[in-house]
Protein backbone atom coordinates (compact mmCIF):
# COMPACT_ATOMS: atom_id res chain seq x y z
CA UNK A 1 0.00 0.00 0.00
CA UNK A 2 1.30 3.38 -1.16
CA UNK A 3 1.95 6.57 1.36
CA UNK A 4 -0.52 8.05 0.23
CA UNK A 5 -3.16 5.32 0.92
CA UNK A 6 -2.30 5.30 4.23
CA UNK A 7 -2.28 8.36 5.00
CA UNK A 8 -6.22 8.76 3.80
CA UNK A 9 -6.61 5.57 6.03
CA UNK A 10 -5.44 7.17 9.24
CA UNK A 11 -7.42 10.67 8.12
CA UNK A 12 -10.49 8.71 7.84
CA UNK A 13 -10.13 6.61 11.16
CA UNK A 14 -9.19 10.14 13.21
CA UNK A 15 -12.69 11.56 11.80
CA UNK A 16 -14.59 8.45 12.89
CA UNK A 17 -13.05 8.60 16.32
CA UNK A 18 -14.16 12.25 16.74
CA UNK A 19 -17.17 11.78 15.40
CA UNK A 20 -18.41 9.00 17.92
CA UNK A 21 -16.81 11.27 21.07
CA UNK A 22 -19.02 14.39 19.88
CA UNK A 23 -21.79 12.22 19.86
CA UNK A 24 -20.73 10.55 23.56
CA UNK A 25 -20.63 14.18 24.73
CA UNK A 26 -23.41 15.85 23.22
CA UNK A 27 -26.03 12.84 24.58
CA UNK A 28 -24.51 13.69 28.16
CA UNK A 29 -25.47 16.72 27.57
CA UNK A 30 -21.68 18.48 27.75
CA UNK A 31 -19.29 19.45 25.03
CA UNK A 32 -15.66 18.49 24.77
CA UNK A 33 -13.73 20.72 26.98
CA UNK A 34 -16.93 21.36 29.14
CA UNK A 35 -16.99 18.18 31.21
CA UNK A 36 -15.42 19.37 33.96
CA UNK A 37 -16.83 22.89 34.03
CA UNK A 38 -20.53 21.05 34.37
CA UNK A 39 -20.07 18.40 36.96
CA UNK A 40 -18.20 21.54 39.09
CA UNK A 41 -21.39 23.48 38.53
CA UNK A 42 -23.55 20.92 39.76
CA UNK A 43 -21.86 20.67 42.85
CA UNK A 44 -21.67 24.19 43.56
CA UNK A 45 -25.66 24.19 43.10
CA UNK A 46 -25.88 21.10 45.27
CA UNK A 47 -23.78 22.93 48.34
CA UNK A 48 -25.97 25.92 47.74
CA UNK A 49 -29.24 24.10 47.69
CA UNK A 50 -27.90 22.37 51.09
CA UNK A 51 -27.13 25.66 52.74
CA UNK A 52 -30.50 27.14 51.77
CA UNK A 53 -32.25 24.21 53.54
CA UNK A 54 -32.82 22.30 50.47
CA UNK A 55 -36.19 19.77 50.68
CA UNK A 56 -36.02 19.82 54.29
CA UNK A 57 -39.06 19.93 56.55
CA UNK A 58 -39.84 22.52 58.89
CA UNK A 59 -38.02 22.26 62.38
CA UNK A 60 -40.25 20.43 64.86
CA UNK A 61 -39.81 18.60 67.84
CA UNK A 62 -41.69 15.44 69.47
CA UNK A 63 -41.84 15.13 73.26
CA UNK A 64 -40.15 12.55 75.11
CA UNK A 65 -41.91 9.32 76.50
CA UNK A 66 -43.75 10.68 79.55
CA UNK A 67 -43.87 14.33 78.77
CA UNK A 68 -46.88 13.59 75.86
CA UNK A 69 -48.84 16.51 77.62
CA UNK A 70 -46.71 19.19 77.24
CA UNK A 71 -46.46 18.24 73.27
CA UNK A 72 -48.16 21.38 72.55
CA UNK A 73 -45.24 23.51 74.26
CA UNK A 74 -42.94 21.86 72.28
CA UNK A 75 -44.25 22.74 69.05
CA UNK A 76 -44.71 26.14 69.67
CA UNK A 77 -41.15 26.60 70.92
CA UNK A 78 -40.31 24.44 67.83
CA UNK A 79 -41.96 26.73 65.74
CA UNK A 80 -40.80 29.94 66.90
CA UNK A 81 -37.26 28.24 66.31
CA UNK A 82 -38.06 27.33 62.69
CA UNK A 83 -38.95 30.88 62.08
CA UNK A 84 -35.47 32.03 63.21
CA UNK A 85 -33.77 29.08 61.54
CA UNK A 86 -35.60 30.51 58.23
CA UNK A 87 -34.27 33.96 58.95
CA UNK A 88 -30.81 32.53 59.71
CA UNK A 89 -30.00 30.26 57.42
CA UNK A 90 -26.30 30.78 57.51
CA UNK A 91 -26.18 30.27 61.27
CA UNK A 92 -23.75 27.39 62.84
CA UNK A 93 -25.05 24.84 65.24
CA UNK A 94 -23.63 26.85 68.24
CA UNK A 95 -25.41 29.71 67.31
CA UNK A 96 -28.68 27.83 66.93
CA UNK A 97 -27.88 26.11 70.31
CA UNK A 98 -27.46 29.69 72.20
CA UNK A 99 -30.61 31.14 70.51
CA UNK A 100 -32.41 28.13 71.91
CA UNK A 101 -31.15 28.26 75.38
CA UNK A 102 -31.91 32.14 75.72
CA UNK A 103 -35.28 31.38 74.12
CA UNK A 104 -36.16 28.35 76.73
CA UNK A 105 -34.71 30.15 79.90
CA UNK A 106 -37.06 33.44 78.63
CA UNK A 107 -40.05 31.04 78.77
CA UNK A 108 -38.85 29.48 82.18
CA UNK A 109 -38.57 33.00 83.54
CA UNK A 110 -42.07 34.08 81.85
CA UNK A 111 -43.77 31.05 83.36
CA UNK A 112 -42.03 31.26 86.96
CA UNK A 113 -43.86 35.21 86.69
CA UNK A 114 -47.18 33.80 85.48
CA UNK A 115 -47.18 30.98 87.78
CA UNK A 116 -46.14 33.32 90.93
CA UNK A 117 -48.87 36.29 90.17
CA UNK A 118 -51.34 33.28 89.74
CA UNK A 119 -50.88 32.06 93.24
CA UNK A 120 -50.65 35.45 94.72
CA UNK A 121 -54.10 35.93 93.15
CA UNK A 122 -55.43 32.92 94.41
CA UNK A 123 -54.07 33.71 97.84
CA UNK A 124 -56.31 37.16 97.34
CA UNK A 125 -59.30 35.16 96.10
CA UNK A 126 -59.71 32.93 99.26
CA UNK A 127 -59.35 35.89 101.69
CA UNK A 128 -62.07 37.80 100.08
CA UNK A 129 -64.15 34.97 99.93
CA UNK A 130 -63.43 34.24 103.21
CA UNK A 131 -64.33 38.44 104.21
CA UNK A 132 -68.13 37.80 102.08
CA UNK A 133 -69.04 34.41 103.60
CA UNK A 134 -72.01 35.05 105.50
CA UNK A 135 -71.00 32.95 108.77
CA UNK A 136 -67.12 33.45 108.72
CA UNK A 137 -67.02 37.11 107.12
CA UNK A 138 -68.89 40.49 107.47
CA UNK A 139 -68.96 42.18 110.66
CA UNK A 140 -67.33 38.81 112.70
CA UNK A 141 -64.68 38.83 110.33
CA UNK A 142 -61.73 39.81 113.00
CA UNK A 143 -62.99 37.69 115.46
CA UNK A 144 -63.50 34.28 113.65
CA UNK A 145 -59.95 35.28 112.57
CA UNK A 146 -58.78 35.08 115.64
CA UNK A 147 -60.71 31.98 116.55
CA UNK A 148 -58.70 30.56 113.15
CA UNK A 149 -55.64 31.34 114.98
CA UNK A 150 -56.54 30.22 118.15
CA UNK A 151 -57.12 26.61 116.25
CA UNK A 152 -53.86 26.60 115.13
CA UNK A 153 -51.93 28.03 118.23
CA UNK A 154 -53.59 24.77 119.54
CA UNK A 155 -52.48 22.33 117.39
CA UNK A 156 -50.08 22.83 115.05
CA UNK A 157 -46.38 22.85 114.81
CA UNK A 158 -44.05 25.83 114.19
CA UNK A 159 -42.97 23.93 111.51
CA UNK A 160 -46.74 23.96 110.66
CA UNK A 161 -47.67 27.43 110.91
CA UNK A 162 -44.34 28.14 108.31
CA UNK A 163 -45.52 26.01 105.79
CA UNK A 164 -48.87 27.83 105.55
CA UNK A 165 -47.55 31.04 105.59
CA UNK A 166 -45.23 30.36 102.80
CA UNK A 167 -47.74 28.00 100.66
CA UNK A 168 -50.84 30.14 101.43
CA UNK A 169 -52.83 27.92 102.34
CA UNK A 170 -53.15 29.59 105.58
CA UNK A 171 -55.54 31.66 103.37
CA UNK A 172 -57.13 28.44 101.65
CA UNK A 173 -61.07 28.60 103.18
CA UNK A 174 -61.48 25.53 103.91
CA UNK A 175 -58.27 25.08 106.53
CA UNK A 176 -59.24 28.38 108.07
CA UNK A 177 -62.94 26.98 109.01
CA UNK A 178 -61.39 23.61 110.18
CA UNK A 179 -58.96 25.59 112.63
CA UNK A 180 -61.47 28.29 113.30
CA UNK A 181 -63.55 24.92 114.21
CA UNK A 182 -60.73 23.91 117.02
CA UNK A 183 -60.32 27.65 117.89
CA UNK A 184 -63.45 27.28 119.20
CA UNK A 185 -63.13 24.17 121.19
CA UNK A 186 -60.13 25.64 122.77
CA UNK A 187 -62.32 28.77 123.27
CA UNK A 188 -64.66 27.10 125.15
CA UNK A 189 -62.67 25.38 127.28
CA UNK A 190 -61.04 28.34 128.28
CA UNK A 191 -64.21 29.73 129.60
CA UNK A 192 -64.77 26.18 131.13
CA UNK A 193 -61.66 26.49 132.96
CA UNK A 194 -61.21 30.21 133.72
CA UNK A 195 -57.96 30.72 131.75
CA UNK A 196 -57.59 33.28 128.99
CA UNK A 197 -57.67 33.34 125.37
CA UNK A 198 -54.76 34.37 122.87
CA UNK A 199 -54.87 37.43 121.63
CA UNK A 200 -57.20 38.93 118.80
CA UNK A 201 -55.18 39.68 115.61
CA UNK A 202 -57.14 41.10 113.33
CA UNK A 203 -55.00 41.91 110.58
CA UNK A 204 -55.76 38.23 107.96
CA UNK A 205 -52.24 38.89 105.39
CA UNK A 206 -50.61 39.02 108.43
CA UNK A 207 -52.68 36.61 111.24
CA UNK A 208 -49.69 34.17 111.15
CA UNK A 209 -46.90 36.13 111.47
CA UNK A 210 -47.80 39.42 112.48
CA UNK A 211 -46.65 41.88 114.86
CA UNK A 212 -48.66 40.32 117.86
CA UNK A 213 -48.01 36.54 116.46
CA UNK A 214 -46.01 33.99 118.01
CA UNK A 215 -42.61 33.30 116.69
Amino acid sequence: MSDEANASTETADATAQAATTEGLTTEQGATPGETGTTQEQGQREGDQNSNDGGDAGPFALKAPEGAEAFQADFDKFAGDMDGWLKANPNATAREALAEAANRQARTAGEGQQAALAAHNKQISDWEAGLKADPDFGGENFDANVATFLKGVDAVGSPELRQMLDRSGMGSHPEIVKAFHKVGKMVADSSVATGKAGTETRSNFANSLYGSNGKG
